[in-house]
């Protein structure tokens, strides 16, 4: 099933340094426990009855989707699905490497298609290569610049997994790379980075871990015992963030820390040149517990409304099967599936609903409660903060 090569080939680039896109990805081991799991044999919804809702129709405001992956040959397809739920425009963040590393393909692709925009990925392979490699990797920077990149795309591999000649792991504020993030606010490209993951993720992959279903299917995304704690790793990017204020960094995932929005918060205050997404993270914003309540999210929303961008992290491939929303259970996402995860998007965003179903039930077992933006906080977190921080342009309805 290439699917599984696409989700396998959006792991792979965040871990290793020599990763292309997703085109050019392997899949990802399953281990046996995982293949015979309860949990992964059935969809992500499977166990949640149908309930119903009240009518809803989405605002017509237009969407800029600023955290897609695309394969290769997909965009015709991620363009249309993406079209059908009022999205517009989506940035591909898994552009590739300049000369030979697949950018030039992605961008052309881009170009013929329309409605999409395309990141580069920094080649970290130029580590291994010894003394230099972030003066390196900046004039790769240069090279996308003028082929027509909007920014950059930073995995989770640095700070988890990509190491120097000697095997030393790389942390996400290595001096030695200062010259990329330089670059970068120099050309005017945004870094849109994500560093850790879930915090469930550094927990013992047992039942009783929130994410356990994700964790079963996918026991290569769990950090228990890994040399590098979650909290390390976001003492690393906050180094990094204030070290160069020139620079626009997309912290994703909700500034990598949407299990504490307070904490955000106090990021977004202390460094001007940080703005977050909301890619795959709306159900860990919209869970009802002490960090989430639906009221201290919308005040958030409207007080970092000209700092907050729209995105899904949908990942898309050129066979049926190979579609990723947000995330992936064992099982590729039917129609009903997509449905649910836009329609419970859109709500949450939209209205002030009680017990929305979670866009990605795999991503945590739990409603969500909408936070009924007004439609002024919504045209900037849907279009108007990507159309000036990327500068793409789409029309205004």
């Amino acid at each position: 099933m290439r699917r599984t090569a696409l989700v396998g080939a959006i792991l792979l680039a965040a871990c290793n340094p020599a990763a292309q896109p997703p085109s050019s990805g392997a899949p990802a081991a399953q281990s046996p426990a995982a293949a015979q799991s309860p949990a992964a044999a059935q969809s992500p919804a499977a166990d949640l009855a149908p309930r119903a809702r009240t009518p809803f129709v989405p605002s017509d405001l237009p969407r800029i989707d600023v955290h897609t992956h695309i394969e290769v040959g997909a965009l015709p397809r991620a363009v249309k699905l993406l079209a059908a739920h009022r999205i517009v425009h989506l940035v591909n963040l898994s552009g590739g490497v300049p000369g030979g590393g697949g950018l030039e393909q992605t961008l052309g692709e881009a170009a013929a298609v329309g409605h999409a925009s395309v990141f580069t990925n920094p080649d970290f392979r130029e580590i291994k290569k010894g003394a230099g490699y972030g003066a390196r990797i900046a004039a790769k920077l240069e090279l996308a610049k003028k082929l027509g990149a909007r920014g950059v795309k930073i995995a989770k591999g640095l700070g988890l997994g990509y190491t120097d000649g000697h095997g030393k792991l790389i942390p996400v504020d290595d001096k030695g790379l200062d010259p990329l993030f330089e670059a970068a606010g120099k050309l005017g490209l945004p870094i849109a980075i994500h560093t850790g993951d879930p915090k469930a993720f550094w927990l013992p992959p047992t039942r009783e871990n929130e994410r356990f279903d994700e964790l079963v299917v996918h026991p290569q995304w769990s950090f228990y015992g890994a040399p590098v704690s979650w909290e390390d790793l976001y003492a690393q990017f906050e180094r990094r963030v204030a070290r160069h204020p020139k620079t626009t960094f997309i912290g994703v995932h909700f500034g990598n820390d949407p299990e504490d929005p307070a904490r955000v918060a106090q990021m977004l205050d202390k460094h001007p040149n940080l703005v977050v997404d909301t890619a795959a993270r709306v159900p860990e914003i919209g869970r009802v517990d002490a960090n989430h309540d639906a009221g201290k999210l919308r005040a958030f929303f409207e007080r970092y409304q000209d700092r907050i961008l729209f995105g899904t992290d949908v990942g898309v491939g050129t066979e049926p099967e190979d579609l990723m929303l947000g995330s992936t259970g064992a099982t590729p996402p039917g129609p009903e599936d997509v449905e649910r995860f836009f329609e419970s998007t859109w709500r949450w965003f939209e209205t002030s609903e009680r017990h929305i179903p979670s866009p990605t039930p795999i991503q945590g077992r739990w409603d969500i409660d909408g936070i009924g933006l007004d439609r002024a906080v919504l045209e900037k977190v849907y279009y108007k903060n990507a159309q000036r921080v990327l500068g793409i342009h789409v029309a205004d309805p």
